[in-house]
């Protein structure tokens, strides 16, 4: 019995950083960390232009391909912000957008893949005022 008591509490540390929109996708699984790529800029001066990509190492063959890629940014007003749906024949996975980010925050991508299994990648973006805004 302590052994389970011992194992609880590291599972649910483990999960602990795992946002609410993440788990909501996974249907509660936890993702894997590697095989996607988001490319983000850190540093942003304007958030409503900041351009994204995101890469999925996959094969995209029938037995193997990415199902579908989703965006969060967390302290948008809409936290979801795109969902890319793949399939074998799309050759590979590799989608690229513009986002509007309404201040400094974390990007998640998340990829379902044909597996039954997710991955997920995360980037911390600042989000600078633009000189013309700027009083100072």
């Amino acid at each position: 019995a302590s052994l389970a008591l011992v194992a609880l509490p590291r599972a649910a540390a483990a999960a602990a950083p795992l946002s609410e929109h993440v788990l909501r996708l996974t249907e509660g699984a936890t993702p894997a960390r590697g095989r996607i790529t988001l490319d983000i800029p850190a540093l942003v001066e304007n958030g409503n232009s900041v351009d994204t990509r995101i890469r999925v190492e996959s094969p995209m063959t029938e037995q193997d391909h990415v199902r579908w890629i989703h965006l969060i940014a967390e302290k948008n007003p809409f936290p979801d912000m795109a969902r890319f749906h793949l399939g074998p024949r799309a050759g590979r996975a590799e989608v690229a957008t513009t986002l509007r980010l309404a201040q400094s925050q974390t990007v998640t991508a998340v990829a379902a893949l044909s597996s039954g299994g997710f991955v997920m990648a995360e980037a911390n973006i600042v989000v600078t005022l633009s000189a013309c805004i700027d009083g100072g």
